[in-house]
């Protein structure tokens, strides 16, 4: 199988002084800034991925038996947690020989809203967490191995009205 070639075959081919290939970057949109939400709400914070020509991510909803789909969660903060589901851009669909199955990709700059809610007893403050993005990036004649990415988000939590 060609993914699994190339997962092995990577490290002899960019050397081992090579720095790891990238081609998927993750941000929030709106920067570091905190995000304010109420103690029982959630609010929307919009991870934003560019992904690199020629290259592509799995969705959220791609069926097992293939490659890695995208997760979302959130990490750092116990009383912090995704609320409802996480919108995503429609992915382009496509059979793909290699895992013999049809597939659902992310080209380009897709974005995913992720409802991100405290609990109503919650105490007030700031709270600092991760939006955790694990994923796999494939071109047409290589796949990474999955891994994980992560961006700071910071929370201030305020008490319900």
């Amino acid at each position: 199988m060609k993914t699994l070639l190339g997962i092995l075959l990577l490290p002899v081919l960019t050397g081992s002084s090579a720095p790891p290939l990238k081609p998927v970057r993750w941000t929030l949109v709106g920067g570091d800034s905190p995000r304010n939400v109420v103690a029982g709400r959630a609010v929307e914070v919009v991870l934003a991925a560019e992904i690199a020509d020629g290259w592509y991510i799995y969705s959220l909803t791609q069926k097992p038996g293939g490659p890695y789909p995208l997760r979302i969660q959130l990490t750092g903060a116990a009383d912090v947690g995704v609320r409802g589901a996480i919108k995503a851009p429609k992915p382009t669909t496509k059979f793909d020989p290699n895992f013999g199955i049809e597939t659902e990709l992310h080209r380009g700059k897709p974005r995913f809203t992720v409802p991100v809610g405290v609990p109503a007893g919650s105490l007030t403050g700031k709270r600092e967490l991760e939006v955790a993005a694990r994923y796999q990036a494939c071109s047409a004649t290589l796949c990474l191995p999955p891994r994980t990415e992560k961006v700071a988000l910071t929370l201030r939590i305020q008490k319900a009205p």
